[in-house]
């Protein structure tokens, strides 16, 4: 299963809580296990509807006076002693180290030295945890985002009037895609960011597989959009020894700016790469009737990060073009064809019910060379036992 973080609308600890929430998490056994833990708290889910839509509102309330556990060790010793999946605990301490960092960087602190005392210790603690109890109560085994909105602007806090986005979530938010947005108030949390940064597979321009459900998330600020957060499953892929549909990424880009040299090897190196299915060059007349070209790479969805940046790396392309199309497969199965005297690997398939045996190119290859022969020599020998005499 898959999960999409939609966020538009901004993020946020008590966001993606809530949002979880209205995918049908149920908390109340992670209350009971922090309990257990020596942390008395309720969470208080409540129906909302803005203009986004229906959604939950999530509210953290600590059953005894005063905010405890504000320093990170004290929240890590919680992690570490609830009675939770190992998994859930590993995640929960990565996005709580991601967030001490940020504080540490933004005030110019040891991690150690940390204090949270602006949104409460309780907060932050249930925050991340609950996150990472909810994300493993949905089966969620990849977790992708949209790009980030970002605004310049700034708000008062406990430290005086500060940029947003704000130093720590600014820190967090390095490398992440971001586009500008008019909004008037902090859309990304300190805690939202560490969520991303910690929990985030990959950042992607929408999700990728068969939506199965949504789920939208409203913060305490009565902003009319929320985080919508979609369940998904994970793009088909087809077995291919029985043939059907799945779902690949198609990048293009044009290119005008290489040497004859470098776009060959940029070629051969994204033609051999595992994540590549097939690499394609269309030569033809660009702007300005400078010479160009069409490159193409085909690549199953979940290798689209790891191809677009190879494409990026080996051609030094400023823009790439990214389409997601279905692609129906043949049935086919490894073999061994018989050519020129000599048994190769081959592929054996099937069109409409009958099948045909193409031996491996790179097989052919190598048998041709070592004969001393051009490739054509061999797939073009004629059988004298199976042929007609001149």
């Amino acid at each position: 299963m898959e999960v999409y973080l939609d966020c538009g609308g901004g993020i946020s600890g008590d966001m993606t809580l809530a949002a979880l929430a209205h995918l049908g998490v149920d908390f109340a056994p992670l209350t009971a296990a922090l309990e257990k833990a020596g942390v008395a708290c309720e969470l208080e889910v409540r129906e909302e509807v803005r203009a986004a839509g229906p959604g939950r509102c999530v509210d953290v309330r600590w059953r005894h006076e005063g905010q405890p556990l504000r320093h990170p060790a004290d929240i890590a010793a919680i992690f570490n002693a609830v009675d939770l999946p190992a998994a859930v605990r590993q995640r929960a301490l990565s996005v709580l180290d991601a967030l001490t960092l940020a504080e540490a960087h933004a005030h110019q602190i040891a991690p150690e030295k940390v204090h949270f005392h602006e949104v409460g210790a309780v907060d932050t603690l249930v925050d991340i945890l609950g996150v990472c109890y909810g994300l493993a109560q949905l089966g969620a085994r990849r977790i992708t985002a949209s790009s980030l909105p970002w605004f310049s602007g700034s708000i008062d806090c406990a430290h005086g009037r500060i940029p947003l986005p704000a130093p720590a979530t600014a820190w967090l938010l390095r490398d992440k895609p971001v586009y500008a947005t008019d909004a008037r108030e902090e859309l990304i949390t300190p805690t939202g960011a560490a969520l991303l940064h910690a929990l985030t597979d990959e950042f992607t321009g929408a999700p990728s597989g068969t939506l199965r459900a949504m789920g939208t998330g409203y913060g305490s600020r009565p902003a009319a959009s929320g985080l919508r957060v979609w369940l998904l499953d994970a793009a088909p892929q087809a077995d291919h020894s029985l043939g059907g549909r799945e779902l690949v990424s198609q990048l293009e880009t044009h290119i005008d700016h290489l040497t004859g040299e470098e776009l060959g090897q940029a070629l051969t190196v994204l033609a051999d790469m595992p994540e590549v299915l097939d690499v394609l060059w269309l030569p033809g007349t660009g702007k300005k009737n400078r010479p160009s070209g069409l490159l193409r790479v085909l690549c199953l969805v979940g290798d689209e990060d790891a191809a677009s940046r190879a494409v990026v790396r080996h051609t030094h392309t400023l823009g790439l073009r990214c389409q997601r199309m279905e692609r129906l497969v043949l049935p086919r199965r490894a073999a061994t064809a018989r050519v020129a005297g000599r048994d190769m690997p081959a592929k054996l398939y099937e069109v409409e019910g009958r099948g045909y045996v193409r031996p491996e190119a790179d097989a052919l290859g190598r048998a041709a060379h070592e004969d001393g022969l051009g490739t054509p020599a061999l797939r073009l020998a004629v059988d004298p036992e199976k042929s007609s005499k001149f």
